[in-house]
């Protein structure tokens, strides 16, 4: 195992995490414009309310793959060969029953299909049958436990993620041109979903072999077993993770299929592209957070308290700059933004694009309290806070969408967070974690004080960009979008200048110009001679 810093670890994480994501957003973007050009609505919804209900379905992952991800740090630091096989052999074979597990509990879902679709009827009598796009799907979410997914998160967790981001990037773009090319001359939708199975087989074999070739010691057979002990113990763990993955997919896939039950598939279509927006930032920006994970995990293993807590500190200043900005952008240019992309057809008015930006930017700030929870190991301690929040979430999303529709919906999501996350987590973090080494009071003073200013930010950005440049078409949307990319982080800076979070970031900024400028006049220099 190479021996690197977790900081040039990070980077290599964080620049490829960047990239990769960056490409795929943008082939993402062509596809679903192709789609909706081709398709329409009401397949956009249909395919948004299947995903999230396999992501439902998900949930007998039971988060085996973090507990067990946990448990690799300690051994991977220690280059201790034999625990890690120990590990990869049951994770293996967890994951190959967990896709079965998967595929029985879709196959019970399939009798409740027109009880979660409004407009099922409907789409038997247009000659679409919800049933066979079902089992297409399920047959996607099952067959990526099947083939050989855990190699992958082993490799992550060897602070390598680049080299499977690299690979997936390239794998992107070849589905992503295969899609559309369905799409364009095909036009239907069971054959665009059948292909985009047999890609996904072949990429998630591709991916696993290429896992393997890059280190070989892990997978190596291994006799030996966990013990009945570590497995209970594991077992206890996935306990807990599995109420906080019910939490998480609950929260957002439960929105959908209120949306389908009460409203019908052309509103879960439209609101399906704002949580384009949403997901997209949640993915690309938090790969900051996923490329610091595994470095992260290596420094809680080996680090002292005082060492643990400034680097969280870091880490929020940089989540409430990088998701503060996504969420001030999604408020004040998402409706603009779909005009032009594919019509006013498709907007929904304010206040949907700001209430999805402070969605938005507390499932930031609570990821970084979650990535502190799953490298330390705090699992059991909070198993009833992702159960109180998927209550609320619920129960006030199923009301309000009575009496304000996809807006209502929205307000049931970030009262869960605020109400349940936002209280409790931070209280279980500070002690399990950093021991009461400060008070929890510092850091609610702290995200507060990011919050206002980020709705001050908003309000400005929102004049500024009613009153100037408007109506110029995709000039106006860039100039726009580059007025919030550049007030919020400004600001931030400006304000928390002389905090040592800030003085590090703009170290850290500066020792990876130093680097890339020496590097760039070594590799001209060698070039001369």
């Amino acid at each position: 195992m190479a021996s690197k810093s977790r900081v040039k670890n990070s980077i290599l994480n964080l620049v490829t995490g960047f990239g990769g994501h960056i490409l795929t957003l943008v082939l993402d973007f062509v596809v679903r414009t192709v789609f909706i050009y081709t398709l329409g609505k009401q397949y956009l919804g249909i395919n948004g309310l299947f995903s999230d209900i396999l992501s439902m379905l998900s949930l007998a992952n039971l988060g085996i793959g973090t507990a067990i991800v946990y448990r690799l740090y300690e051994p991977l630091a220690k280059k201790d060969l034999h625990r890690v096989r120990v590990l990869v052999k049951f994770y293996r074979q967890a994951y190959t029953a967990i896709g079965f597990i998967i595929f029985g509990l879709g196959l019970l879902t399939i009798p409740f299909l027109p009880v979660l679709i409004k407009d099922y009827s409907t789409l038997a009598e247009r000659g679409i049958n919800a049933t066979q796009l079902f089992i297409l799907f399920l047959l996607n979410s099952a067959t990526s436990y099947w083939f050989l997914a855990y190699r992958t998160s082993v490799i992550n967790a060897n602070q390598e993620r680049y080299l499977i981001q690299v690979f997936n990037a390239v794998t992107h773009i070849l589905t992503c041109i295969a899609k559309i090319l369905i799409l364009a001359f095909v036009k239907d939708f069971m054959i665009y979903t059948a292909v985009g199975i047999g890609i996904g087989i072949a990429v998630s074999l591709a991916r696993g072999i290429f896992a393997k070739r890059r280190h070989p010691e892990f997978f190596k057979t291994e006799e030996a077993r966990l013990g009945k002990q570590e497995i209970s113990d594991m077992l206890k763990d996935c306990g807990a993770l599995f109420v906080y993955k019910t939490n998480r997919v609950v929260i957002k896939a439960s929105d959908t299929m209120v949306l389908s039950a009460f409203i019908g598939l052309e509103t879960v279509g439209m609101y399906s592209n704002y949580l384009l927006f949403y997901k997209t930032c949640i993915t690309l920006f938090g790969q900051i957070l996923d490329s610091f994970r595994a470095s992260l995990g290596n420094l809680y293993a080996t680090s002292t308290v005082e060492k643990r807590y400034r680097f969280f500190k870091i880490v929020n200043y940089l989540m409430a700059i990088v998701f503060g900005t996504a969420a001030v952008g999604i408020a004040v240019c998402s409706n603009e933004l779909i005009t032009m992309w594919i019509g006013n057809s498709f907007v929904i008015p304010q206040p949907m694009p700001i209430l999805i930006g402070i969605e938005l930017f507390f499932a930031g700030i609570l990821d970084s309290l979650g990535q502190v929870r799953h490298v330390s190991g705090v699992f059991r301690q909070m198993w009833f806070r992702p159960v109180l929040s998927a209550i609320v979430n619920i129960i006030v999303s199923v009301i309000l969408a009575q009496y304000w529709g996809v807006c209502g919906v929205t307000v049931g999501t970030i009262a869960a967070f605020v109400l349940t996350n936002y209280i409790i987590d931070p209280h279980l973090i500070y002690k399990y974690t950093f021991e009461d080494y400060k008070p929890v009071s510092d850091y609610y003073k702290k995200s507060l004080s990011y919050l206002a200013i980020l709705s001050i930010t908003c309000v400005v950005d929102m004049f500024i960009c009613s009153h100037f440049l408007t109506n110029h078409g995709w000039l106006s949307v860039a100039v726009h979008i580059l007025i919030t990319g550049v007030s919020v982080p400004a600001v931030f800076m400006v304000l928390y200048w002389k905090t040592d979070e800030c003085k590090y970031l703009i170290e850290l900024v500066k020792r990876i110009l130093l680097k890339a400028k020496k590097k760039l006049m070594h590799d001209s220099s060698r070039n001369n001679h």
